[in-house]
């Protein structure tokens, strides 16, 4: 005979159960979130690196620890060096634009006297160019408390990406940490997958170790290095606040837009105020920088499958809007493996509802 007592104690002993194993979730959720962006970040580095590293450890005898350290140099050096020099313009850079507009001097630069001798459009140009640098700070003076609270803002973006490159650069040596312990690491990886999915765990695993390989490769490598090199272009041609547009760059890559949108600018800024071998030069260098994504790619992808433009663009600002900087780069990784995870899911329903026809 069916007890009622008995079913509702069972009731309330399962609920107090599952109440206390939420909250126990919900606590080490909030213990964890402060480094949450940081673990991320190691483990799609870790994945990322593997190959690199395990081609060191064929080489090095098997010797774990050497191979790690060596690997997580080389990244540090690859972001440590045009970090530094890029973070000294930015700052320098929107410092001077503060201090310009605050003095009430000319924002825009008066254009080289050798604009005047080119041929038709020479004398029109460098006159139109010389009237707005001088009338430019009058114009402005109507936004001052616009432009006042962007300048704070910039400021304020400068310190969220000096956070943002902390964290990163913790990151990649908790990553080497986790190439040391790359076996358990990939079998808690597999462990988990299966719990998740079932006998499709070690597929599902697979898949999402590809998509973040190319990502970070095809979407993120070749975006910081197309960056780095028209930063370093814009460096050395005397650009101001190189950084800021360095970040800019490097942002528009990541969403796939390119690096057109700053360059074309910057590109004019040059050409006006620059002597010509300088502005010959840059021009020439960065329509290089700007096509090289079409020789990097392949280099760095092999046969790997692309992700779709429009999911990196989502993955990116989503994630840019969610977690600030940081997000940019997890945003396009995650939203990529989601997307790929999901594209394999449909496809085997696909292949189960014909076995059974």
């Amino acid at each position: 005979m069916f007890d009622t007592n008995v079913w509702v104690k069972r009731t309330i002993d399962i609920v107090i159960r599952i109440a206390l194993l939420l909250f126990l979730i919900y606590w080490c959720y909030g213990i964890v979130k402060p480094f949450l962006d940081i673990l991320l970040w190691s483990v799609i580095f870790a994945v990322a690196e593997y190959p690199l590293y395990n081609w060191f450890l064929r080489r090095l005898r098997n010797r774990k620890i050497l191979s790690s350290v060596i690997v997580i140099s080389i990244i540090l050096m690859a972001i440590i060096i045009p970090g530094v020099i890029f973070a000294k313009s930015l700052y320098e850079g929107v410092a001077g634009l503060k201090e310009q507009y605050e003095s009430a001097s000319n924002l825009i630069p008066e254009a080289s006297q050798q604009v005047s001798t080119w041929p038709v459009i020479g004398p029109f140009l460098y006159e139109k160019w010389n009237w707005l640098s001088q009338h430019m700070t009058d114009a402005l003076q109507e936004y001052a408390p616009q432009i006042k609270q962007v300048l704070v803002g910039l400021f304020s973006s400068i310190a969220s990406a000096g956070a943002a490159f902390m964290k990163l650069i913790i990151s990649i040596i908790i990553s080497g940490i986790l190439l040391i312990n790359s076996v358990k690491s990939g079998k808690l990886a597999l462990d988990i997958s299966e719990k998740l999915v079932g006998k499709k765990g070690a597929e599902f695993a697979n898949m999402a170790e590809a998509t973040i390989r190319t990502v970070i490769r095809g979407v993120v490598g070749v975006a910081f290095i197309q960056s780095v090199l028209f930063g370093i272009s814009m460096v050395l041609a005397g650009v101001p606040a190189a950084g800021l547009w360095f970040i800019l760059s490097l942002i528009l890559g990541i969403m796939q837009v390119g690096i057109f949108p700053v360059a074309i600018p910057v590109v004019i800024y040059v050409i006006m105020t620059k002597g010509t071998m300088t502005s010959v030069i840059f021009v020439a260098w960065n329509i290089v920088v700007s096509f090289i994504d079409n020789i990097l790619k392949p280099i760095l992808l092999g046969h790997s499958a692309m992700v779709p433009m429009a999911v990196i663009f989502i993955g990116s600002v989503g994630g840019f809007i969610y977690s600030g900087l940081v997000g940019l780069f997890t945003g396009a990784v995650i939203f990529s493996v989601g997307y790929k995870l999901f594209v394999y899911w449909l496809k085997d329903k696909d292949e189960d509802t014909v076995n059974v026809r």
